[in-house]
């Protein structure tokens, strides 16, 4: 540890241990998950804290639990364990597939669900299975507990709405409606273990006529944080999807991003793979629907 050259570590046994350390030393603390995020960036000296809080002994926050109404994960629980687990595949196919899109097993063993969300880049991919599965974001701190939508949680790139002394400590994720599909797919030059040039997520809900009920349609990598496409939503919602509106639906997503030039694609790739994606989706997530 004394090559990142801070100068506490702490590992709290509890969630309120964690909020006093947090509460003790406030900007100059860091918490640490799987590690995949922060520990590079202290390695690199691109972030330096004094006090680093390891969140390995904390048992509030690792898991996946059933509730009345759904599951809920916690904050530690790893991406492996998501992708991999049966009771999500069964039932929240796309956030298991969001999981297992996230760069190389050896990294998937050890990044976390909470440490992908708070580390908040636009390109994060199981994020987006947290989107598209309508997941709330449970947030701890010094005056209890808060709740968030986890589309109003990125509120810029590696910015969120958390508060000095906070953390996430877990995510509350609803049972899908009957006849509900939803998907997540990533577009990367070398698969998985690339980052995310675009990625387009879709949840859709039929009614007892085979319209569309309830759409849900994101994107990664498009926009400083991860979106959802509420135009294309309100577009398709009381339709029927037929292919015509589907391609209709890619254009309007198109219109919707704005995306950045970088290494890996220009802006202008970058929206006509947004048209091809969210069709892909909105395709998936509808057959998902309609064999639900």
């Amino acid at each position: 540890m004394a090559m990142f050259r801070f100068e506490r570590y702490y590992e709290p046994k509890s969630a309120d241990e964690c909020v006093e350390i947090l509460k003790k030393y406030g900007t100059d603390a860091r918490m640490v998950a799987g590690g995949t995020d922060l520990v590079p960036k202290l390695k690199n000296r691109v972030l330096k804290v004094k006090t680093v809080i390891g969140l390995q002994s904390v048992p509030e926050i690792k898991g996946i639990k059933k509730t009345t109404d759904g599951i809920e994960i916690g904050a530690l629980t790893t991406l492996r364990v998501i992708s991999k687990s049966e009771e999500v595949k069964e039932n929240w196919l796309a956030l298991a597939e969001a999981a297992g899109h996230v760069s190389s097993m050896q990294i998937r063993n050890m990044a976390t669900i909470g440490g992908n969300a708070c580390n908040a880049s636009p390109s994060a991919d199981a994020v987006q299975g947290l989107i598209v599965s309508d997941a709330i974001v449970n947030i701890v701190g010094e005056n209890g507990t808060r709740t968030v939508p986890v589309i109003d949680f990125f509120t810029g790139v590696g910015k969120t709405v958390l508060k000095e002394g906070e953390f996430v400590i877990s995510f509350t994720i609803p049972a899908p409606k009957a006849n509900t599909g939803a998907t997540y797919q990533k577009f990367a030059i070398r698969g998985d273990t690339d980052i995310t040039i675009v990625g387009a997520g879709s949840s859709i809900t039929l009614d007892a006529d085979g319209k569309v009920e309830k759409a849900i349609v994101s994107l990664a990598a498009v926009a400083p944080t991860p979106i959802r496409v509420e135009a294309v939503e309100k577009l398709i919602t009381g339709k029927f999807l037929t292919e015509d509106l589907i391609e209709e639906a890619g254009e309007l997503a198109a219109d919707s991003c704005n995306p950045i030039t970088d290494q890996r694609a220009t802006k202008e790739y970058r929206v006509e793979m947004v048209k091809v994606w969210t069709k892909n989706a909105l395709r998936e997530a509808l057959k998902r629907a309609k064999q639900a």
